[in-house]
C-alpha cells in the first residue's frame, strides 16, 4: 500500500484558468488538464527561474517528487502545443497559502484582507456569486470555457488592509479604491 499523497503548497491561484489555441473554438478540440501543482512547478522553475531544490521547498515536497511534477507539467504543455488542445488549469492535490476566492460574475480572483474562510461579496462588482478556491479536484469545479474572462495581468493590493484582487488589463491599480478601508490600491509586489 502506498503512502498518502502530501498536499502541495501553492502561492496563489493562476490568473488564467486555461488556454484555448488561437483559431479554434473550445468545443471543437480536446482538452488536457494541468493540475495546480504542475502549474506552480512551471511558474517556480521557468518563470521565477528558481533551482528545483528551492522550488521543492516552497511547495513542501521532496526534490524527486518536484521533478516528477515538473516533468508531467512539461509533457502536458508540449502535448497541448503540438496537438492544439485546450489547456485547463484546475484540480490536483494542492493547498493555497492563504484563502482565495473567485467571483462568478466578473471572474475576479481575490483574497480578503484578514484571514477569512467566507466573504459576503466581490470587492470589485459587489456580486454575491463568489466561491472559495480549494485546489482539490473533487471540491474545486472550475469550468474555464463557459464564459468570457477579462484578461488579468497581475494583482492589485491595498496598502492599508492588504486586500488583493486580480488586475484587469488596461485598468490601473491606482484607479481602484479598496472596498474595505477606502485606500487607493497599488500594484502588488512580491519578492522572489
Amino acid at each position: 500500500m502506498s503512502r498518502p499523497r502530501r498536499t502541495r503548497h501553492i502561492f496563489r491561484p493562476p490568473l488564467p484558468q486555461g488556454f484555448v489555441p488561437y483559431g479554434s473554438s473550445a468545443d471543437s478540440i480536446g482538452t488536457i488538464n494541468m493540475f495546480l501543482e504542475e502549474y506552480e512547478a512551471v511558474r517556480l522553475v521557468d518563470y521565477l527561474r528558481l533551482p528545483q531544490i528551492e522550488a521543492a521547498e516552497r511547495m513542501g515536497v521532496s526534490r524527486p517528487t518536484f521533478t516528477r511534477i515538473y516533468d508531467q507539467a512539461k509533457i502536458k504543455l508540449a502535448q497541448a502545443l503540438v496537438e492544439g488542445l485546450t489547456l485547463q488549469i484546475s484540480g490536483g492535490h494542492a493547498q493555497f497559502d492563504t484563502p482565495w476566492f473567485r467571483c462568478d460574475d466578473c471572474s475576479t480572483t481575490f483574497t480578503p484582507a484578514e484571514v477569512a474562510l467566507y466573504v459576503n461579496e466581490c470587492p470589485v462588482c459587489r456580486s454575491v456569486k463568489i466561491r472559495r478556491l480549494i485546489g482539490d479536484a473533487a471540491k474545486d469545479s472550475v469550468n474555464v470555457m463557459l464564459r468570457n474572462v477579462l484578461h488579468q495581468t497581475g494583482y492589485c493590493q491595498c496598502p492599508g488592509c492588504g486586500l488583493k484582487i486580480s488586475r484587469q488589463a488596461g485598468v490601473q491599480c491606482s484607479s481602484l479604491v479598496c472596498s474595505g478601508c477606502g485606500s487607493k490600491m497599488i500594484r502588488e509586489y512580491y519578492p522572489l
